[in-house]
């Protein structure tokens, strides 16, 4: 078989966990792009907008969840199996990010980051896993982050940091865990993207946005399409031998 063809996702059915976002719209463009079914989840009233715009010639479908409530999550995924008949691929890429000085930092923006970014995180990759293990298999691929190896700077955002470690350590394990069931499980770390987000920080504080580009060796932010060419890649076959890894996506920031 081909390479490119190792790489066509046709036939596929994925959800994308935060889809709504910069990186999760990307991601789902990439994999419809690929030839797979695209359900997007996420808790913003514009969802349905969102998936009908995702290519000219696919539609993408969409359901309404929740990934800090666990049982918003099992009725997603059930969501998609009674509508697409299975579920092959998971993308587990909610999260909220915040910036707080850890002396200062407060309960209520330590357990909402805790809440999205990790219980949501392990709450997805919980739901599919027991649907792929009745299935067959599959491929769950979780957003993580260069903060979950490196300290970055200057911002400050401590609770962020210690859930993107989290993640990436949730996939090693969970991959060992799951190997006997053709489920492979991986993490992404993207650097500082081009989103929306940021974009909006580069233009508030400009100075933050040369230190960035100063401490990237390529000098430029990701684009949203460089995660979502590396998330499909590890949901394809392609990648059929790698499993329990993080791949970083970063302009060398991680190495520098």
């Amino acid at each position: 078989m081909s390479l490119s063809n190792r790489m066509n996702l046709a036939g596929k059915v994925a959800l994308i966990a935060g889809g709504a976002g910069g990186i999760g719209a990307a991601i789902a463009n990439g994999f419809i792009e690929a030839g797979a079914k695209v359900v997007l989840g996420d808790n913003v009233e514009s969802l349905g907008d969102i998936a009908s715009q995702m290519s000219r010639n696919s539609s993408a479908d969409w359901v309404s969840m929740d990934v800090t409530k666990s049982g918003s999550v099992d009725e997603a995924v059930a969501h998609v199996v009674n509508g697409h008949g299975k579920l092959d691929i998971l993308v587990a890429a909610a999260g909220v990010t915040y910036e707080e000085p850890t002396l200062d930092h407060t309960d209520e923006n330590w357990r909402r980051v805790m809440a999205v970014n990790l219980d949501g995180a392990f709450y997805c990759m919980r739901a599919a896993g027991r649907q792929m293990a009745k299935s067959g298999g599959g491929s769950i691929i979780a957003i993580s982050s260069i903060c979950s190896r490196v300290r970055v700077r200057p911002e400050l955002h401590v609770g962020y940091d210690a859930t993107k470690a989290a993640v990436a350590l949730l996939c090693r394990n969970i991959a060992v865990e799951w190997a006997d069931h053709n489920i492979r499980v991986n993490a992404v770390a993207p650097g500082y993207c081009d989103t929306t987000l940021l974009g909006a920080v580069g233009r508030a504080r400009p100075d933050v946005l040369k230190q960035w580009l100063e401490d990237i060796p390529q000098h430029r932010l990701i684009a949203p399409r460089e995660i979502a060419d590396a998330v499909s890649f590890l949901a394809s076959d392609a990648a059929s031998g790698i499993t329990g890894q993080e791949l970083v996506v970063d302009g060398g920031y991680s190495v520098a």
